[in-house]
């Protein structure tokens, strides 16, 4: 019927009639007869019917257009998709008849939506996400509007408004945010909204909103925003926007302007002065600076407080550091790294463990993608982490056991970066942190000598079971090595009897597969790929002590070793 009805255009007859009831119906009926199952046969043909009954010169009506758009939103678009997609299709084909009038409707489907009698202002926000997905040129005199939506007295309203602004400036490809600056400005007044839930959601996606910002200038006013938010009374903000902001750095970081970002950032004044933080702020924060400096002193480093160096204005870093336009870098990610760093002293632990973890991310990613001369300017990360490792006892096993134990770098860091990486921490050393790097060094290749002798005379134990004359001489060296793995091991170990039950373990282990792997690992020289394998071979041996397998880790990664060292009051 349909093939005959294309043949014949016998459906120009009811336009020809003025029959807009009968055009209703026939919209209304070709829709509800697309589905997965008839779309394949039957797409085209109803395509090509709805085309000619829509895209007439005379346009569509209010009530074809709601019948189109109906099909857009819940609970049409969920209970069939094919219809969803067929209504698209026929906006994208009668996009140049439906215009005038589709973007008349929109408009007072925002601004008035009593007036508009329609049900879909119930859904007018996901109705204009589905239409920029088909029709992105229909949205172009709407958008503005989305500035009176966001300033709305409905919380409600403003979350969805929010949200939706935030899904449009973040679609790949678009310009948006260049070419809506009123309303990119007002989205980023939201950061500071009384609703809990629109700080939080705009929060999670700054990182997204920084690569679609296209300029530098746009970028930093998203991440200080974010930043701003680190002084949140809602415990999950603050987690939210230390997670953003490293995120944010790392993607800037890991770019081509984060490449070649050199330079120290400006120094301020104090986020008191400019009136941003509020009183309450003061109850997020442990007192604990004294403690700080007091272990910098032990540890002979010297010790700045974070915030003395914080600056939330946007124009003041780049004015200070006399960055001239169009050649901006990221030098002010080192204060907003120095903001995310005084939440280490959050009163809520959950706060400053997701601290020290994306604070070592962004470690990780200098190490992997910047320059020697930016590595050595981001060094004050992992100081950081070696001071709450003597200061904060709650923080200290979770740096230790979960961030630390990989190592500064990592646990993929291939052995030429590692030792580039090194190389780069000794040039930027001064002549008493040398003499600690070399100590650490010489304590690392010592530790992983004396783990390497025991796994080598495991396995020829093991080879002489069966000759109890052969096995007594290998048995003492091998208490011997032992001796020495734990004197060792003393040095940055946190509790030395953890150390000698983890050896005792470790000796009880009858599986000689678990120690020839150790020995390829420990063995000088290993490839990454050895490294791995012998990772894997460890982890998945029954009755290996997880304790054992964290140490072979840390005998691969000798930055890890500073802070237990620290931890434990050694080097």
């Amino acid at each position: 019927m349909l093939c005959l009805h294309l043949q014949t255009k016998s459906y120009y007859l009811l336009l020809d009639m003025g029959r807009d009831d009968m055009v209703l119906e026939w919209v209304r009926t070709l829709l509800q007869c697309i589905n997965a199952g008839s779309q394949p046969h039957a797409g085209p043909q109803v395509l090509e019917v709805l085309n000619g009954l829509i895209g007439d010169e005379s346009g569509a009506t209010d009530s074809q257009l709601e019948v189109l758009l109906s099909h857009l939103v819940p609970p049409k678009s969920q209970e069939n998709p094919a219809a969803c997609q067929m209504a698209q299709a026929v906006l994208r084909s009668c996009e140049a008849s439906v215009k005038p009038q589709l973007q008349k409707f929109l408009t007072t489907l925002i601004l008035s939506p009593i007036s508009s009698n329609s049900d879909l202002h119930q859904h007018c926000y996901t109705l204009l996400y589905q239409l920029y997905q088909a029709v992105p040129q229909v949205l172009l005199p709407v958008i503005p509007h989305m500035t009176s939506e966001m300033l709305a007295e409905d919380a409600g309203k403003r979350t969805e408004a929010t949200q939706l602004v935030c899904q449009l400036f973040t679609v790949p490809g678009n310009r948006l945010v260049c070419e809506y600056v009123d309303v990119f400005d007002e989205l980023l007044h939201r950061f500071k909204d009384a609703e809990v839930g629109i700080r939080l959601h705009l929060v999670e996606f700054a990182p997204m909103l920084v690569a679609a910002a296209g300029s530098s200038e746009r970028q930093e006013k998203v991440v200080r925003e974010v930043a701003v938010r680190l002084q949140d009374y809602d415990d999950k903000v603050r987690i939210a926007a230390v997670k953003a902001v490293c995120q944010c750095a790392r993607q800037l970081l890991a770019g081509p302007a984060g490449a070649a970002s050199g330079g120290t950032a400006a120094t301020a004044c104090h986020p008191h002065q400019l009136g941003l933080l509020a009183p309450p702020v003061v109850a997020t924060l442990l007192d604990s600076q004294q403690e700080d400096e007091a272990a910098a002193a032990e540890l002979g480093v010297m010790y700045s407080p974070p915030e003395a160096a914080l600056d939330f204005g946007v124009v003041g870093a780049a004015a200070a550091a006399g960055v001239a336009a169009g050649t901006r870098d990221v030098a002010w990610l080192q204060d907003m790294l120095k903001a995310v760093c005084m939440r280490l002293r959050d009163t809520k632990l959950s706060v400053r463990k997701q601290t020290a973890d994306s604070l070592m991310a962004v470690f990780r990613t200098v190490a992997a993608a910047g320059t020697g001369e930016q590595l050595a300017k981001y060094c004050w990360l992992p100081a950081r982490m070696l001071l709450c490792c003597k200061t904060d006892v709650e923080l200290r096993a979770h740096l230790v056991e979960g961030v630390l134990k990989d190592g500064l770098l990592g646990p993929q860091v291939a052995p030429a970066q590692a030792a580039a990486a090194w190389v780069q921490l000794w040039l930027a050393a001064n002549p008493m942190d040398r003499e600690t790097l070399l100590m650490l060094l010489a304590m690392r290749a010592r530790l992983q000598g004396d783990a390497l002798a025991l796994a080598v005379l495991r396995r020829k134990l093991s080879g002489k079971a069966k000759d109890p004359e052969a096995a007594e001489p290998i048995k003492q060296d091998l208490e011997r090595a032992a001796r020495n793995l734990a004197s060792s091991l003393a040095h940055f170990t946190p509790n030395t009897s953890k150390a000698v039950e983890g050896l005792a373990a470790l000796q009880a282990v009858r599986d000689n597969h678990v120690f020839a792997a150790l020995q390829q690992a420990l063995t000088p020289g290993a490839s990454a790929q050895v490294r791995c394998r012998a990772a894997a071979a460890t982890a998945g041996a029954a009755g290996t002590p997880a304790w054992v397998q964290m140490q072979v880790a840390l005998c691969d990664h000798p930055l890890a070793y500073s802070s237990s060292t620290a931890s434990s009051g050694g080097v």
